[in-house]
């Protein structure tokens, strides 16, 4: 059987494949299962990801993933560099190095509590069993509410 491939565009106006039943979080998942988190391919699935969550809008560094905003300060220049340092607070009178050194640091702390691709894990949930006395008891007192 053939798969179809369709092609929907996101809220950047970018155009993306879908080919049968895979989706981007599938993607990335087996990207992550297969140890390609380093490649371009995994870095253009996590891009397009943050932009359909809106992470470019809510995050002062446009995204959450450090590969990523390292690709996008070697495109910037100093004026955009200060631009952003200046958003998310910091002294803008330096030079280029000092300031993506600077920049870099923060991104760091700023995001050290994020998970990694922002995905979140399937939590399997506790599942009670009536026939068992004390989970039948559970399930009553929990059926009051």
């Amino acid at each position: 059987m053939a798969t179809k491939s369709k092609s929907i565009k996101i809220c950047n106006g970018k155009e993306s494949s879908v080919k049968g039943h895979k989706n981007i979080l599938q993607e990335i998942e087996e990207l992550k299962a297969s140890g390609m988190t380093n490649t371009e391919e995994f870095r253009s699935k996590a891009r397009e990801l943050e932009v359909i969550l809106g992470i470019d809008t809510i995050n002062p560094f446009g995204t959450n993933e450090l590969d990523i905003f390292e690709d996008n300060l070697k495109e910037m220049n100093l004026s955009d560099m200060k631009k952003m340092a200046e958003r998310i607070g910091l002294n803008s009178y330096h030079d280029r190095s000092t300031l993506k050194a600077m920049l870099i640091k923060q991104f760091k702390e700023e995001n050290r509590n994020n998970r990694r691709n922002i995905m979140p894990n399937q939590i399997n949930s506790f599942i009670l069993d009536p026939k068992n006395p004390q989970h039948a008891e559970t399930l009553k007192i929990l059926g009051d509410f």
